[in-house]
């Protein structure tokens, strides 16, 4: 008898079966030629993160396909590693050095960059080890972060190669600034908030004329920085003034009124303040119709000296309310109007995003971006779900320059140096030590750092020890590069995935990977992200604790769909629990008629199976493909759900069931051992397929449980255990399709009983009447069905009449008659019946209107509709079953 304890213990498992695969190098991938690479890179997590349910979902997504794939043989490599984070970094240390009463500037650069080394190694690895406790099966030797010496490498030999090629230049471009954290920060780091906001409205004088122009605008402080007024050259108001000048109060400038098509007559007065460098709008239009760009904060946002006296060093805020005041003063204030509208904060310091013109550096991105445009449309390169190919051409077709520096002393500093005697710029893979134009050594190094996103682009070659020459690490490159498939978030589609095809395409001519897939958005069961605000957040960590990595990974991952959201609670996750006991259980019941983990099982092929076993054997062949081909389609919560059921259902439900005759007491020898053979080979089978999505408590099981012969030599672990293949199953497709009618007959009778309330003690006769192609079948089952149906007695054939007041169950090729006279009150059981019928038929009613209604129909979401379509069929089956009972029992 092999031992188990009578509950699932997950903290006695999950370390020592973690630290004994890490021992034995099972997730390292050498270059091997002999075999097929299979290559996963893992979104690199910031230095900076906490393990959270948007990390538990994708990362498992992505450890389970490792985990299948090295099951089948291919050489995998999940490349681990972690992000640098310029701006989330530099604020931690900074809040440190604030508590400290100091700061960056009075530190100094090399000082502050030596207290972010350390902040780093004490707390970037963090998230690393929480992923273990996950279960993720990485290849942890090859562990990369985007500091490293080679990484910097391969991020410097970009810059350098791009900029003497010309695609990257220095200009001045509007960003988005963060005045707190003092940088330009890009597209993801903003976060738009709906807020109520308010709507002024106020005049501007005409010039030579007694005229005024209407302005409606949020942010009047930007005002002193108008350069022109816009109109709409079809609007009858204002079609006279065009050509003519504002005077801009304050400012003695004067500024022309144009005409422009992105004016909307209808929106505010029709006439539109232009501010080319402080909004991304008015910046094109001021790029159209070359007006002066005039910058009016400074990087902190306050009001910059260009400014008049009364605004002059007033922060933006304060300032828009002195320019209302003064406008007031001027009799040129209209009125302001509540106004809900959209306003980009920093992600980082929460503060107001203010669009300014600043010198920055940029990667010219037109002649990059069409190649990887070309991938997509070929669809050589492939997303999943497809609808996100859409979304990927339309940022590829309208791209924009991208701003890689960023104002600050965290990341990789711009290798560019600036000469004093001649203005000239020098680069190149080392530090100068002159000008290369005047060979003066007056030179100075640029300020800035280079975006995040910038090594992160190259994060397909760059672990992978490109750009090296040497022979060893050109090998690693070309082994691993192009990877398989990149599993991420859809909100870093632009500024990682399409950049990273680009530097692939660029630098390798070749694809990076040929399929993204997008995993879904974890958010509550409203429908809203996760958030402290809200405080509707789930702490993995907490639910690891309490169910264990594998309860946590299979709720996560089975209720994630193709794309969409995955709406979850904590309480999901005892679904994921139950499961994990079901398993266990099963285990212990089996293990407890085994003489050892050792004990000698005998092959399939030499035993006379019964047609249950067939069936079971038959389902688990089935089960292999559809899981295989589920995977293949990335359709991860359906091969999960096909492991579920297979376990639950078909194993638990009715293998072990149908086996306990032959492993009771009084069984024979050899009907024992041939039930436990089947049952080891198919729970081997069974552990081999969950052990992708549930590792632990498969690899724990799995090591206690004896070898069988089907399956072969036994590996080290489960985890380099072979897959199961149909075509390496025993196929009894014939066999099985007999013994889903004897199921069918059997939950016929479970059926009728349960809708009778009889107690399971309550033995009765079945009558059942049968097709004659199927009466042996059912003859030779006689036994199942009486035990598993608890009748008493089973009389069946294809002359078998039915009794007189029966309760009925029809299936394909039969019909079983449930005597049950003096067991029940019939008028009793005959009213009830009634009433249910009229509940169900009541509640179809209002199913069938709205599968009726054409508005809900188009408006539905497509779970919503399938949800609905099966509630019906399902309570038109239950209608029909009521009607055949009355009809039974009125006879």
């Amino acid at each position: 008898m092999i031992e188990l304890d009578s509950t699932y213990e997950h903290k006695k498992y999950e370390k020592k079966w973690y630290d004994y695969c890490v021992e034995h190098k099972l997730f390292h991938a050498p270059v091997d030629p002999s075999k097929k690479p299979y290559t996963i890179l893992m979104p690199p997590p910031n230095v900076t993160s906490q393990l959270h349910m948007g990390h538990g979902l994708g990362y498992s997504i992505q450890d389970l396909l490792s985990r299948w794939q090295r099951m089948k043989g291919l050489n995998v490599c999940w490349l681990p590693g972690t992000d640098h984070a310029g701006i989330a970094t530099q604020m931690m240390v900074e809040k440190d050095l604030e508590k400290e009463g100091t700061n960056r500037r009075a530190l100094g650069r090399d000082k502050f960059f030596d207290r972010l080394t350390l902040w780093k190694d004490k707390f970037g690895g963090m998230i690393l080890e929480q992923f273990k406790t996950l279960g993720f099966s990485c290849d942890w030797e090859r562990l990369a972060y985007t500091m490293d010496p080679k990484l910097s490498e391969a991020v410097r030999h970009v810059f350098v190669e791009l900029y003497n090629e010309g695609l990257i230049y220095r200009g001045e471009r509007l960003v988005n600034w963060d005045t707190v954290l003092q940088t330009a920060i890009s597209d993801d780091e903003v976060e738009s908030k709906e807020v109520q906001g308010i709507l002024y409205f106020y005049r501007y004088p005409i010039e030579g004329s007694d005229e005024q122009i209407p302005i409606a605008t949020t942010r009047p402080e930007t005002m002193l920085g108008d350069t022109a007024v816009a109109v709409n050259a079809e609007d009858e108001r204002f079609k006279h003034l065009i050509g003519k000048m504002v005077k801009l109060p304050f400012t003695n400038r004067l500024i022309p009124i144009i005409a422009d098509d992105y004016v909307k007559s209808e929106f505010g007065t029709g006439a539109v303040k232009i501010t080319p460098a402080h909004d991304p709008n008015d910046f094109e239009i001021g790029k159209r119709h070359n007006l002066p760009f005039i910058n009016v904060m400074t990087t902190t946002g306050t009001m910059a000296d260009n400014c008049p006296e009364p605004f002059k060093g007033l922060d933006r805020f304060v300032a828009r309310k002195e320019v209302i005041k003064q406008m007031k003063a001027l009799s040129l204030f209209d009125e302001e109007k509540s106004y809900k509208t959209t306003v980009p904060h920093s992600e980082r310091s929460k503060t107001v995003i203010e669009p300014r013109l600043s010198q920055q550096w940029f990667v010219s991105m037109k002649e990059l971006a069409k190649p990887a445009a070309d991938a997509a449309r070929s669809d050589e390169l492939k997303f999943h779900p497809e609808l996100w190919k859409k979304t990927y051409l339309y940022w590829l077709d309208n791209i924009q320059d991208w701003c890689i520096s960023r104002q600050l002393w965290w990341g990789h500093r711009i290798p560019i140096w600036y000469c004093k005697a001649c203005d000239g710029k020098t680069t190149g893979m080392t530090d100068p030590t002159q000008c290369k134009d005047c060979g003066s050594k007056d030179i100075h190094q640029d300020e800035d750092v280079l975006d995040t996103w910038f090594s992160s682009w190259l994060w397909p070659l760059s672990p992978f020890d490109w750009p090296s020459q040497d022979p060893k690490d050109q090998e690693t490159l070309e082994y691993f590069n192009p990877t398989d498939v990149l599993v991420t978030a859809p909100e870093i589609i632009f500024l990682w995935v399409a950049r990273m095809v680009m530097a692939n395409l660029k630098f390798k001519n070749r694809l990076p990977f040929k399929d993204v897939y997008f995993n879904a958005t974890v958010t509550d069961k409203q429908g809203r992200k996760f958030s402290k605000t809200l405080g509707n957040g789930i702490d993995p960590l907490d639910v690891i604790a309490k169910h264990g990595a594998d309860a946590v990974r299979f709720t996560a991952i089975s209720l994630a769909p193709l794309g969409g959201r995955v709406k979850m609670e904590v309480e999901d996750f005892d679904n994921g629990a139950r499961f994990v006991n079901k398993i266990w259980n099963a285990a212990r019941m089996v293990f407890q008629h085994l003489e050892s983990n050792t004990q000698v099982l005998p092959r399939l092929e030499d035993l006379t199976l019964t047609l249950a076993e067939k069936w079971l054997i038959q389902r688990l062949r089935e089960t292999a493909t559809k899981v295989d081909s589920h995977l293949e389609n990335f359709r991860v919560n359906d091969a999960v759900e096909e492991v579920y059921h297979f376990i639950w259902g078909a194993f638990c439900d009715w293998g072990l069931e149908c086996a306990k005759i032959d492993l009771s007491a009084t069984a024979k020898a050899e009907d024992k051992i041939r039930a436990l053979s089947v049952l080891i080979y198919v729970f081997d089978g069974a552990l081999r397929l969950a052990h992708p999505v549930m590792p632990f408590v498969t690899e724990e099981l799995w090591q206690k449980m004896p070898s069988h012969p089907n399956w072969g030599p036994r590996p080290l672990s489960i985890c380099v255990s072979a897959f199961p293949k149909a075509e390496n199953i025993p196929d009894f497709a014939a066999d099985a399709e007999k013994w889903k009618a004897i199921q069918d007959i059997i939950s016929g009778i479970r059926s009728v009983r349960s809708q009778m309330g009889l107690s399971p003690k309550q033995e009765l006769p079945a009558h059942i009447r049968v097709d004659a192609a199927l009466a042996p079948t059912v003859a030779l089952a006689t036994d199942w069905i009486q035990r598993l149906g608890k009748a008493n007695k089973v009389i069946s054939g294809p002359e078998v009449n039915r009794p007189g007041q029966s309760l009925t169950a029809v299936g394909q090729g039969f019909e079983i008659y449930l005597p049950v006279e003096g067991l029940i009150d019939i008028e009793k059981e005959k009213l009830r019946l009634k009433t249910e019928e009229q509940r169900i038929t009541k509640i179809l009613s209002g199913i069938a209107a709205k599968l009726d209604n054409k508005s809900f129909v188009d408006r539905a979401p497509e779970d919503v509709l399938e949800q609905t379509r099966a509630q019906r069929a399902n309570m038109e089956e239950q209608v029909g079953a009521i009607s055949r009972n009355l009809k039974a029992l009125e006879a």
